[in-house]
């Protein structure tokens, strides 16, 4: 009598398949994982800004800036760093106490998610390195 033939799939394949697909998972969070997290904010307009911070009241930013020195420590406001951006302007920008656990050192290039607090004064709400 005849043999059937066999139907199943071999386990090296069912082995190779996952190994592929974690492979795929893995190679987009290295990519992707990476992706700036403040896309979807506008860039901070530095013109606008120096000329009349008045229009960008209550708005929300992306920075991108180099921390130049720091202008003023408060245990209760936080930190006021002047920051460089590109074109060489430098802005004021305050980071409060609630993100105190960050370091910033001076020379170093970070990337702000800010707000332009009634005052007209730039302030962070979070910040991340590039």
């Amino acid at each position: 009598m005849a043999r059937r033939a066999s139907s199943s799939v071999p386990p090296g394949k069912i082995f190779g398949g996952i190994g592929a697909v974690l492979a795929l998972m893995l190679g987009g969070f290295l990519i992707f994982g990476k992706a700036d997290p403040y896309r979807t904010f506008s860039a901070f307009p530095v013109k606008d800004y120096l000329e009349n911070a008045n229009s960008l009241r209550g708005n929300s930013y992306r920075l991108e800036a180099t921390v130049d020195k720091t202008l003023e420590f408060s245990r209760d406001s936080g930190r006021l760093f002047a920051v460089e951006v590109s074109g060489g302007d430098l802005l004021p920008l305050l980071v409060p106490q609630s993100l105190s656990g960050t370091n910033i050192e001076r020379g170093q290039k970070l990337l702000f998610h800010v707000q332009v607090s009634e005052t007209g004064l730039v302030t962070a709400s979070d910040v991340r390195k590039p």
